[in-house]
């Protein structure tokens, strides 16, 4: 029975001195690390949402409403645009939208072809336009936190009758 209480013992004393790791601890700034490896900076839960999208309850459907409601204002400005222009212009203008995290969009960039170039001011006092005639917009969601998006949209400008 000794024999059996002094093996009992050692292998108690013995084991007290393996780290199973069963309750590792880790620091604040290693479980930062970990979570931002896990994130994917490249989408967010929720796009923007304008004020009209609100009581769209599907998350995909409200963003459908966002790309819609963007896609439409740029649409409509372009056709009531009374711009003068001396020749048919059919070009893809590159722009950048930027929708911070307190639902203010803005233009970051506008890309124009060289050929076009003579026109980049007309172009980009249009986009301005349509820009802060906008209806409210709510900011995007990743992970329950607000946060700035940023969109790259290619439009399409032609002057050709249809």
């Amino acid at each position: 029975m000794r024999k059996t209480l002094f093996v009992i013992s050692c292998f108690f004393l013995i084991s007290c001195e393996f780290d199973f790791q069963i309750d590792k601890k880790i620091t604040v700034d290693e479980f930062i690390i970990e979570e931002l490896k896990s994130f994917n900076w490249n989408e967010v839960d929720q796009y923007p949402v304008f004020e009209s999208c609100l009581k769209i309850e599907d998350i995909d459907n409200k963003n459908d409403c966002f790309v819609e409601t963007i896609t439409e204002a740029f649409r409509q400005n372009l056709e009531n645009n009374n711009l003068v222009i001396n020749r048919t212009l059919v070009d893809t203008v590159g722009m950048v939208l930027k929708v911070n995290k307190f639902g203010e969009i803005s233009i970051q960039n506008i890309t124009i072809s060289d050929e076009n170039t003579g026109y980049a001011k007309v172009i980009t006092e249009s986009f301005e336009n349509t820009v802060l005639s906008l209806p409210k917009l709510f900011p995007a969601i990743k992970r329950g936190q607000e946060v700035d998006v940023i969109f790259n949209i290619p439009i399409i400008i032609s002057t050709e009758n249809e």
